[in-house]
């Protein structure tokens, strides 16, 4: 007998409010934990408003990833085990509806939360990591890497700063030690300044005033080894690359698009160097293009996991279904991260690793599925 649409959707409308539940929840527990971790760092370097916004926002598509399977294979123990200990299943058998009224909804939501999945791995990841990375850079280059009474080794130069004022946004007893140049050591003594960042030029700029230049030269002439120039008002420009490093700008796995990491793949098998690049490890770009592909069947396969499990009658069916979605969730995801280390050892090929824990689960799920049909709930 073909379920009624009404029941489907109830069955949808179950499983899509628990899975509500347990995304913002997630969230909410993730995005936190990983603010905590650099929550100090960001006020030191005067997180404004707008940047916290951002900050959150990319940690939280960053997170989406993991948190939507998660909250959606919660959603589904949670719904079905509640239906279940209700005797609402049971009802459905009364009337000859039978498992099609959950089987199918699972197949539609199944398919549906692998697509958003699916984007967000592909479209949304990469680009909240770069986005990321350019606020943290923006931070630091408004003044966030200049503490007040510490010397900051940045490179080949070397900073000092007396005091900071956070609210007039100005330095006071700024020195600037110059080496990038070892023919020409500068040495630069201001009594104020201002810190400004020019994204465009990708720059900091010191608009120093009341100082002087000391210069060391290499010059054979004498009278040329050392110069002293006294100024009223100087511009002293620094490339961000000084402040970060020179491996900042290199793109990382996580942040390249798929076409960025074929291309890394197709260099690695021709032969080529990878030592222009941050990593250095063909296998990591691999098992980067299919962690996007493999991962994002993990909502599917959770729908036919979660499904047959919830249907078993327990008491407590709310309380129970979580310790099942940490056991189950903990379980693939270690399942992966031991396949990802297998790979990275040259001990499993990058293209079986991440499809490891697809295989076990759908195995599972065949299995589960099976049993569900021989047993009346």
């Amino acid at each position: 007998m073909r379920p009624p649409r009404t029941l489907s959707r109830y069955v949808i409308r179950e499983v899509l409010g628990y899975t509500a539940l347990g995304l913002a929840t997630i969230t909410v527990i993730m995005v936190t934990q990983n603010l905590f971790r650099f929550l100090e760092d960001m006020i030191s370097a005067g997180v404004r408003l707008e940047d916290f916004a951002i900050i959150v926002g990319s940690l939280s598509l960053m997170l989406a990833t993991y948190s939507v399977p998660i909250a959606f294979l919660f959603g589904v123990l949670v719904a079905i085990g509640r239906m279940a200990a209700d005797s609402e299943v049971t009802a459905m058998q009364a009337c000859g509806v039978g498992f099609q009224a959950i089987w199918r909804p699972m197949f539609g939501l199944g398919i549906a939360m692998s697509i958003v999945t699916a984007f967000l791995f592909i479209e949304a990841e990469h680009v909240a990591q770069l986005t990321l990375r350019q606020v943290v850079k923006t931070m630091a280059a408004r003044g966030g890497f200049i503490e007040a009474g510490r010397f900051r080794r940045l490179g080949d130069l070397m900073l000092y700063v007396s005091e900071v004022d956070e609210n007039e946004k100005t330095l006071k007893g700024v020195v600037i030690s110059d080496r990038t140049d070892e023919s020409r050591a500068m040495m630069i003594f201001a009594e104020a300044g201002v810190v400004d960042w020019k994204p465009d030029r990708n720059e900091v700029e010191f608009r120093l005033s009341d100082g002087d230049i000391h210069v060391e030269t290499d010059d054979p002439d004498p009278d040329a080894i050392y110069q002293r120039i006294g100024f009223r008002s100087f511009v002293y420009t620094l490339e961000s690359e000084s402040l970060f490093g020179s491996n900042f700008n290199l793109l990382r796995p996580r942040e390249m698009t798929i076409a960025q990491l074929r291309e890394v793949v197709a260099l690695a098998r021709s032969g080529q160097s990878l030592n222009h690049l941050r990593r250095k490890d063909p296998v990591k770009y691999e098992l980067q293009i299919h962690r996007r592909i493999a991962l994002p069947f993990a909502p599917f396969i959770f729908a036919f996991v979660g499904a047959p499990l919830g249907l078993s009658r327990r008491p407590g069916a709310r309380s129970w279904a979580t310790l099942l979605c940490v056991a189950l969730v903990f379980s693939y995801y270690a399942m992966m991260t031991f396949s990802e280390f297998l790979a990275v050892r040259r001990m499993l090929p990058a293209l079986v690793a991440l499809w490891v824990p697809n295989v076990v689960f759908g195995a599972a799920a065949v299995f589960l599925l099976h049993r569900s049909r021989q047993v009346r709930v």
